[in-house]
């Protein structure tokens, strides 16, 4: 019995270490614009606005192999990348498309969502049927992202309303501001929930792939992400993530 008591009185000394030690080290700091669900969305909570989403809980799983807590810094989609390179945050999560432009400023993690772009327009418009027939239409898309290099690859530079979210370039179409909006097909089904006057249209864009960008050079954290990206997937945390925030989300 006295052993018991021993080994019951060492678990929870091991315990209030391990919490007093996590509690006192550095945080995790992910950058992120937290405008873009499911991956990222402020939710209210009972302690006021909270961040979540699936790429939250990503990093929380990320911040927890690191035995380091977690601190979300929310801030505009172009800002997130300088942030990063002047040592503001750790790393970046927020539904980033790995592209060779970003990769020369930021190293990115193994992908770990696969994505893809999709119209917006007015309910009861003609749909484009073809890439081609966006040429002629004014498109709004979130500045800094791939939405809005492909809008401007496709509609021109003249043609394109950059905006400073992707909700943003929903209210400019409903407002007859833009013609069309570009984005990612699940942030774009997220916001018909809001917005059902606007109808997405698919056309054949190209698969895009997110990754989590470190700092260029942090090959420590860098193998920490993939590390955990192999663990949640192997372990079903990801099919939770993509179950709750996903398929539940539709």
């Amino acid at each position: 019995m006295k052993k018991w008591w021993w080994i019951a009185g060492l678990a929870v000394i091991l315990s209030l270490a391990a919490w007093f030690w996590l509690n006192r080290s550095d945080p995790l700091v992910m950058g992120t614009h937290a405008h873009f669900p499911p991956f990222e969305l402020i939710e209210p909570g009972a302690r006021g606005d909270v961040i979540v989403g699936f790429d939250v809980d990503l990093a929380r799983a990320i911040a927890d192999k690191a035995g380091r807590p977690l601190r979300i810094v929310d801030m505009p989609f172009d800002e997130l990348i300088p942030a990063l390179e002047a040592g503001t945050v750790d790393l970046v999560l927020v539904a980033m498309t790995i592209t060779a432009d970003r990769a020369e400023r930021v190293d990115f993690s193994r992908p770990y969502y696969k994505a893809t772009q999709v119209v917006l327009i007015r309910e009861g418009e003609e749909p484009p049927a073809t890439l081609d027939e966006l040429n002629s239409r004014q498109i709004a898309a979130q500045a800094g992202t791939t939405s809005e290099a492909i809008a401007q690859e496709w509609a021109g530079l003249g043609n394109v309303r950059s905006t400073t979210s992707a909700k943003a370039a929903i209210v400019d179409l409903l407002n007859s501001q833009a013609d069309a909006v570009l984005m990612d097909e699940q942030p774009a089904t997220a916001f018909r929930k809001i917005f059902p006057e606007a109808q997405i249209v698919r056309l054949p864009f190209p698969d895009e792939f997110y990754g989590v960008a470190v700092r260029k050079g942090n090959a420590r954290l860098l193998n920490l992400v993939n590390a955990t990206l192999e663990e949640v997937r192997a372990d079903g945390r990801y099919d939770w993530f993509i179950d709750r925030w996903l398929l539940q989300a539709d």
